[in-house]
């Protein structure tokens, strides 16, 4: 249990970072908000979506912070995360919906989708239309393999 209990930590650790980057960003996409009269629409729709997923980004790690905080401090809750980890039908269900390399491959591409709109609004547009495509057939092949098995 010491070894999932580091693995847990780590965890913390790259999500605390995590957080912090999601702030930076977040400072910085409310600095560099501008009103002028010469934006158009579109420009206010990429600067507010990218707040709001900057905004998710962080919420999301930090409750993922204060979850494994709590496991880590409890052995029975650390019990029950290892074994929801190690269960044999959630681990066949996310390697046929692909979910190790989806989650990594859409977390990736947000980031880089939040990155772009600062620079190309036509490649912002692509990569959260393929993230939303992406992610949405993995729950599709999830929820079909969730009812077969």
């Amino acid at each position: 249990m010491e070894v999932f209990r580091t693995k847990v930590k780590r965890r913390i650790i790259i999500s605390s970072g995590l957080t912090l980057v999601a702030a930076v960003l977040g400072f910085y996409s409310i600095y560099s908000l501008n009103y002028s009269d010469s934006s158009t629409m579109s420009d206010g729709f990429v600067a507010g979506f990218q707040f709001g997923l900057i905004l998710g980004i962080g919420v999301l790690s930090l409750v993922d912070i204060i979850k494994l905080s709590l496991a880590i401090k409890d052995d029975t809750k650390l019990k029950i995360l290892y074994n929801k980890e190690h269960d044999e039908r959630l681990k066949a269900i996310r390697n046929k919906a692909g979910a190790p390399m989806i989650v990594i491959t859409s977390v990736l591409m947000v980031i880089a989708a939040i990155i772009a709109g600062y620079f190309n609004i036509v490649v912002f547009y692509t990569l959260v239309i393929a993230v939303i495509c992406q992610l949405s057939i993995s729950a599709v092949v999830k929820l079909v393999c969730m009812k077969k098995m």
